[in-house]
């Protein structure tokens, strides 16, 4: 912490203090706003759509369809690979794969990541491919440990399916939303491979993230310094954040 009080570059061998005066310049840092933008951007949307994916998944694989222990390997084998070589495959894929393949059918498309208007939306994507198995393993355990009597019950008193999963099979998995929510929250969050190993921040600033702005600040530009009081400024954020879920989830699992 104490580097975050100097102008350090990384390099020298001792430091020169200039009290607080990286924390004042953080607040005045456009940049750091935008970085902290695209953060929370990438990561509501990505515990958004994780979480309905998942979970929808683990409804239509916990029921009784033919081969549905294969679709579960499937869906989840992609959070078995790196983050690294997600990242390289899909930057392929957006660069070369798809476009050669939507050729041969007369449709014109180009990587969204070279677009600024579209890159974080590809990034996006990529992870949601990547972070739906996880959390779909977690709801299937528990739909799983949800007594099927009260599912009879409700069906012999009229209850459609709606109303079923409403009002019996979503309060019972609360805590399983709560672990779920926290951990994407939290992993989309601190994301920095995954930006790093396909547009690294770009194009035109368009996805830079708090954990490459850092890094890109700490060690291309040789402001350590300044890095290490980002860095903290980052840590509280994440920790007033994972506060307020945990309580907020913790509130609604009574409350259902």
């Amino acid at each position: 912490m104490r580097y975050s009080f100097s102008d350090w570059d990384g390099v020298a061998p001792k430091l020169h203090y200039i009290g607080w005066d990286n924390y004042v310049k953080a607040v005045q840092d456009s940049d750091l706003w935008s970085a902290l933008w695209h953060t929370f951007k990438y990561a509501i949307a990505l515990t958004i759509v994780v979480n309905a994916l998942s979970l929808a998944l683990a409804l239509l694989l916990d029921a009784y369809l033919p081969g549905r222990h294969a679709f579960r390997t499937i869906f989840f084998l992609p959070s078995v690979i790196s983050i690294v070589l997600s990242g390289f495959i899909w930057g392929y894929n957006y660069s070369q794969g798809f476009p050669n393949l939507l050729g041969h059918l007369g449709i014109d498309v180009t990587s969204p990541l070279g677009n600024p208007d579209q890159a974080l939306y590809g990034l996006i994507a990529v992870a949601v491919w990547q972070g739906v198995g996880s959390p779909m393993i977690i709801y299937i355990a528990g739909l799983q440990g949800i007594p099927g009597e009260l599912a009879e019950s409700a069906k012999i008193d009229g209850a459609g399916v709606w109303k079923s999963f409403r009002h019996i099979t979503f309060p019972l998995l609360a805590p399983s939303v709560t672990i779920n929510m926290l951990l994407v929250l939290t992993g989309a969050l601190k994301v920095f491979d995954l930006v790093y190993v396909t547009t690294k921040g770009g194009p035109a600033f368009s996805t830079e993230v708090m954990s490459t702005y850092i890094y890109r600040t700490s060690f291309d530009n040789y402001k350590a310094g300044y890095g290490m009081a980002l860095s903290m400024i980052f840590f509280v954020v994440l920790v007033l954040v994972t506060i307020a879920q945990i309580g907020l989830f913790r509130r609604r699992e009574v409350d259902l």
